[in-house]
């Protein structure tokens, strides 16, 4: 792997770091490379208990690198289907099949691919000076159709889409995209606090939940039960599960090994 993401395990969490502070952190092909990797890795390492994506520099993801596209190292692609498939939507798909909770950190900017990431987390915090903004269309580019759509409504998504604005945390917030909006000076201290959380949380149980849910998404409410009752079948042949219901029993906290 090279140099523009670093990747960094410590105390059961997972740090994926996009490192191109020079291009605000704009991905290009190595970078998604990179991403799907270290996701993947996170996946099969039983240490990792919760995943934190940053960036880098003065912003945490201007989005996708398009001066690097079209280019002798980045030639485009007869197959433009392969080209698209294989870039940010497969970092989105790669976080979404990963069931250990992800959260994202962001500041300044997180703009096309980089929105999409922070969409495709299960926690976004950012500072309060943030920009998001899915803003495809003024590089005449349909794209960001799913997520924001699903997160914010039809007509919302269509201003932002439609128009390529930006906006705010305040509005992010009370559309319910954020965990927490804080001061910059603050945004590691609150990240690192719901990391440190969710590494003494049930790991094997939330990622049963988050397979469920993302399973269940436009299914009706019979067959979503059906898929909630597989999940809770298989989180009681978990660790967790027994030490939860032994904990319960003795009257004290869980000691869980997300397991």
């Amino acid at each position: 792997m090279g140099t523009k993401v670093i990747y960094k395990v410590e105390n059961n969490i997972a740090r994926i770091t996009l490192n191109r502070p020079e291009a605000l952190n704009a991905l290009d092909n190595d970078m998604v490379a990179d991403l799907i990797h270290y996701l993947n890795q996170t996946k099969k390492d039983d240490e990792v208990r919760v995943i934190i994506i940053e960036g880098l520099g003065k912003a945490f993801c201007a989005g996708d690198d398009l001066v690097d596209m079209g280019t002798e190292k980045n030639p485009n692609p007869t197959d433009k289907l392969t080209e698209y498939s294989d870039g940010y939507p497969a970092v989105v798909l790669a976080m979404k099949n990963l069931e250990k909770p992800i959260i994202v950190k962001a500041h300044k900017y997180a703009l096309g691919a980089g929105f999409e990431i922070a969409l495709a987390a299960d926690f976004i915090i950012a500072s309060n000076e943030t920009k998001f903004g899915l803003p495809f269309v003024l590089r005449g580019i349909s794209a960001g159709t799913y997520l924001l759509q699903k997160r914010i409504g039809y007509h919302r998504a269509a201003r932002y889409l439609f128009l390529g604005e930006m906006f705010g945390t305040n509005e992010a917030s009370e559309w319910g995209l954020l965990y927490k909006q804080v001061e910059q000076d603050k945004l590691e201290e609150v990240v690192e606090d719901l990391a440190i959380h969710l590494t003494s949380s049930a790991t094997r149980a939330i990622g049963l939940m988050k397979k469920a849910m993302h399973n269940s998404d436009g299914m009706t409410i019979e067959n979503a039960f059906q898929v909630q009752t597989y999940s809770t079948l298989a989180s009681y042949y978990t660790v967790d599960y027994a030490e939860g219901k032994q904990a319960f029993i003795e009257k004290r906290s869980s000691n869980f090994k997300g397991k």
